[in-house]
């Protein structure tokens, strides 16, 4: 119980934590509707978010028909160089937005005004899912708001309704923007299209989880506009007040007279007919489609020639390899590529004159902050150089001369463009900058290095291709309109600027004629393409375009401007950007950020465990910007002991800090009386400190170490029956320690380079190891000495193939002491497990870490050893599921299990104390409920040694 209480207590604390910067200045503002918190220097960021928050609720309410009770709380970050947000209405409403503009080739790149969209995007959420009527209200009343019937259902509705609706009241948005059409229209010319079980499930198959995004928002778009805006609204309050889960279909039909299952493939007609058409228009004027290079799909991106011409650069991640740098001889394909460098998390680069790449890459910035930096690799000596650290830059490009860096500089929801030095930590010069909250991506320079072409947000959802001379900041507009124009590269002469835009619906590679200021299509494909990039002798054009299996593959086009189409000029169907105004709504004046007004108890949980039967109430709370967080929790079993427990965390220092506390009664045998093992109650005082501090963190590696203080008080609470009244002729009684103080310190430290791949197996490359230390001395506080060192370490190696990886882990612990009692450790069998309690309780066993074939405690002692050894390999490919059921399936994989185990007191005794055993499993990984993942694991092991036994197991594991 004490086990339980202390771990939920923690678990709780751990989970609201967002361990920050000790030097942030909070500051809280508020609208009419919503209470917004942030740090300096982000104050107009969060008044501009009050506004536009103000102006969704206005907008968007109406159309879900809700208004929530209470203020929603928003708060907003800026630590990290990442376009997202995320909303929450259990146990309170809350919205947590990056401040940060999405990147430069993003689904996310199609809007007016990007924080009017997120807010929007994210309060949809809100209010959908806070709709609650009838038994759930009833519940919610009782218990804290910890029932929202809206939230069990698949996210495609989920995220559908948010991404419809951030389109449908805006004149952009992602149904609008052509990168979601582009996937599914390109999807479906070749067979590749989702069926309705895959995005109700949760897909490795491209898009995987931006599945609900892409098929969500456009089949529920096809499904509003048939039925009418207001179906949303029906939709939503049928779902908050119907009671049993997952019963979408009929929830739904009781709307539009028609299950999910007719209309989805209603929607797959009406599409197989939109696109069509669009294809035969392109068809019409004639496909330009170039050469493959590649076929794996996936990530094949930013190809770069070399400066003699000889070779194509690329970067390449196939969904089974690590992503790396690849090279081929131009006029070859990929089968005859080359590896260059492998380099984790790595974005836009460029390539210099001697095969070096200067490139982006995320790095944590004073532990806290995700920001992205430039690097330099060394094709010569193959080290790396940083560039930047805490610029917060992106889109490197290198001056003709070698000399200078071009790049975007992100800056409080702006971004800049940027010219440094090719220099460690070299001052940079602000080149441009648009108005507040215009973006810049993707410099390119020209080819006499005066001047830099570059795609840029600008206010009124323009993104357009302009020029700036370096030397006077004069800008030359070489687009201006509503089609994303973006990733501009010059031609060898600088006659010609070449770009990728969407003007006619599916994107392509465009040619602007710079002395004649005209502009002519150069490919016509029925995907997309994008990221064009000229030959140093400007005869060839490599650029990447969309395939029906997902994701792009590179292709090459001899440039031939005889074969270019006039380009079509850009047509504007939309309707007017929306244009919030900053003083259409009120938001109040700055104050101090202050924690306890959002730490309350928000909600109640009450367990029964009918094994130990015991029940719990649990109860927990973090402040609105996760400062401070902390849970507590009573226990009470059939005999009526009560037991407390307690926790606290403060996150607002690097290291975080934690408390915990609890009160134990506890059931204790080995006291014995007359030779008779009798059972007597403890009481159990403890309490713990602990901090961790995160070394460092790097996409490919990480270090960790961890610091507690624990102290115990246990004190005798009944002895057992006759312990006090000895007869002399019993035998020796043997009475435990008790009514002592035990304490002490431990420590662990932790690294790892472990890494995996979309569909591998689990990991498949690297090592990760981590050793721990726990020392009780009567100097810490304690009565008693002990000593206790573990240690665990794992290695990976991907096999042949695609997937078989070797899997070997090591674990052990050896203690000492003067409370050690013989056989403390004991190894021997898989632990049993209700497969059916585990589905619906979400809990999960490990796949590894027991001695298999053997008994349970088949070897015990105070020291022990085990290596677990597996080969692994998938057999089957699933990918499905049941239409919208919440069951999906994904994929059938084997393991040939070998472990060696030992656990002894004394000296090691090969023959006495080592178990071998040999096995196999056969795993099956699934989601169930939409989103929780598990391994179902059906195994066999013959134990090789003395005791060994045949054993066979049926697990839910967590998946690898």
């Amino acid at each position: 119980m004490r086990f339980a209480l202390a771990a939920a207590a923690m678990a709780v604390v751990a989970g609201t934590a967002h361990a920050g910067d000790s030097a942030r200045v909070f500051k809280t503002l508020e609208t009419d509707h919503f209470i917004i918190h942030y740090w300096q220097p982000l104050d107009d960021v969060a008044r501009r978010v009050g506004v536009v928050a103000e102006r969704a609720h206005r907008v968007l309410s109406p159309a879900l028909d809700h208004d929530p009770a209470d203020k929603t709380l928003i708060y907003i970050t800026d630590d990290t160089d990442s376009a997202n947000g995320f909303a929450s209405v259990l146990p309170r409403n809350a919205i947590q937005l990056y401040a940060t503009a999405p990147n430069g080739f993003s689904e996310l790149d199609d809007y007016d005004d990007w924080l009017y969209g997120l807010v929007a995007h994210e309060y949809t959420h809100i209010l959908h899912l806070d709709t609650m009527e009838g038994l759930p209200n009833i519940y919610n009343g009782i218990f804290g708001k910890t029932w929202a019937p809206n939230q069990i259902m698949p996210r495609w509705i989920i995220e559908g309704i948010a991404t419809y609706e951030e389109t449908k009241r805006s004149a952009a948005g992602r149904n609008r923007g052509g990168r979601f059409d582009e996937i599914i229209r390109v999807a479906r010319h070749g067979g590749y299209d989702l069926d309705l079980d895959q995005v109700s499930g949760a897909p490795r198959i491209y898009p995987r989880g931006n599945a609900a995004y892409v098929y969500g928002s456009h089949f529920l778009g096809y499904v509003f506009d048939r039925f009418g805006d207001d179906a949303l609204r029906q939709m939503s309050h049928t779902a908050g007040a119907y009671a049993p889960p997952f019963a979408v279909n009929r929830q739904i039909a009781k709307v539009v007279g028609k299950p999910f299952t007719e209309l989805y493939d209603d929607w797959k007609g009406y599409l197989r007919d939109k696109y069509g058409m669009q294809e035969m228009a392109a068809e019409r004027r004639g496909l330009v489609t170039g050469r493959a290079l590649t076929s794996s799909g996936e990530a094949n991106l930013l190809a770069h020639y070399t400066a003699d011409g000889k070779e194509l650069y690329w970067l390449q991640y196939d969904g089974y390899t690590l992503p790396g740098v690849r090279a081929m001889p131009v006029g070859a394909d990929v089968k005859s590529a080359r590896d260059v460098v492998q380099i984790d998390a790595m974005g836009p680069y460029d390539l210099l004159p001697d095969g070096s790449l200067v490139y982006e890459q995320g790095r944590l910035f004073r532990s806290v902050y995700g920001y992205e930096d430039l690097f330099r690799w060394d094709a010569k000596t193959k080290q790396t150089i940083r560039l930047t650290t805490g610029r917060r830059a992106r889109d490197p490009n290198v001056s003709p001369d070698g000399r200078r860096i071009a790049y975007s500089q992100n800056e409080h929801s702006a971004s800049v463009l940027a010219v440094m030095d090719l220099a460690p930590d070299a001052k940079e010069t602000i080149v441009w900058r648009g108005e507040r909250y215009d973006q810049v991506y993707q410099p390119s320079w020209s080819p006499d290095g005066t001047r830099i072409a570059f795609s840029a947000w600008r206010t009124g959802g323009l993104r357009d291709i302009l020029v700036v001379d370096v030397a006077t900041g004069k800008i030359d507009e070489i687009t201006r309109d509503r089609a994303l124009d973006i990733q501009p590269e010059w031609s060898p002469d600088g006659s010609t600027i070449y770009f990728a835009s969407d003007r006619t619906g599916i994107a392509n590679i465009y040619a602007f004629d710079v002395a004649a200021r005209t502009t002519w299509q150069v490919t016509n494909v029925l995907g997309g393409a994008f990221q064009p990039r000229t030959s140093p002798d400007g005869k060839r054009l490599a650029f990447i375009a969309s395939v029906p299996k997902g994701g792009y593959d590179l292709y090459e086009l001899p440039i031939e401007r005889t074969a270019w189409l006039p380009a079509r000029d850009y047509v504007d169907d939309r309707p007017d950007p929306v244009d919030v105004k900053d003083d259409e709504a009120v938001v109040s004046k700055a104050r101090p950020y202050r924690a306890f007004e959002s730490l309350a108890p928000q909600s109640w949980t009450l367990q029964y465990d009918s094994a130990s039967r015991t029940a719990n109430i649990q109860t927990g709370g973090s402040d609105a910007v996760g400062l401070h967080g902390y849970s507590l929790a009573i226990g009470l079993d059939d005999k009526g002991q009560v037991n407390v427990g307690g926790s606290y965390g403060y996150f607002g220092w690097r290291p975080a800090v934690r408390f915990a506390g609890a009160r134990t009664l506890l059931e204790r045998g080995g006291w014995r009386v007359d030779g008779v093992n009798k059972r007597y109650t403890e009481e159990d005082w403890s309490g713990t400190l602990s901090v961790g501090i995160p070394f460092e963190s790097r996409p490919s590696s990480s270090w960790t170490l961890s610091f507690d203080y624990d102290v115990d008080w246990f004190r005798l609470v009944k002895a057992p029956d006759g312990a006090m009244a000895l007869d002399p002729n019993m035998r020796t009684p043997l009475v435990p320690a008790t009514d002592y103080v035990q304490a002490g310190i431990g420590t662990r430290v932790s690294f790892s380079t472990v890494r995996g791949t979309t569909f591998g197996l689990g990991s498949q490359y690297g090592f990760d190891g981590s050793i721990g230390l726990r020392i009780d001395h009567p100097a810490l506080g304690a009565t008693y000495r002990n000593f206790t060192v573990s240690y665990a370490a794992d290695r990976l190696q991907k096999l042949w193939g695609k997937t078989p990886v070797l899997s070997m882990r090591l674990v052990g612990a050896i203690r000492a002491g003067d409370l050690i009692r013989a056989g403390g450790f004991g190894l021997g069998a898989v632990p049993a497990q209700d497969v059916i309690q585990a589905i619906v309780n979400s809990t999960r066993v490990g796949a590894s870490g027991y001695l298999r074939g053997y008994p349970a405690r088949t070897v015990a002692g105070n020291q022990y050893h085990l290596l677990n050894l597996e080969y692994r390999q998938e057999l089957l490919q699933i990918e499905h599921g049941l239409k919208t059921l919440p069951f999906y399936l994904r994929r059938v994989h084997m393991a040939l299990l070998s472990d060696i185990g030992t656990a002894f007191d004394t000296a090691f005794d090969a023959s006495r104390d080592m178990r071998v055993s040999v096995g196999a499993a056969l795993r099956m990984d699934a989601f169930f409920g939409y989103f929780v993942p598990g391994t179902f694991e059906v195994g066999w092991s013959r134990g090789l040694t003395d005791g060994g036994v045949n054993e066979s197991w049926f697990l839910l594991t967590g998946s690898l």
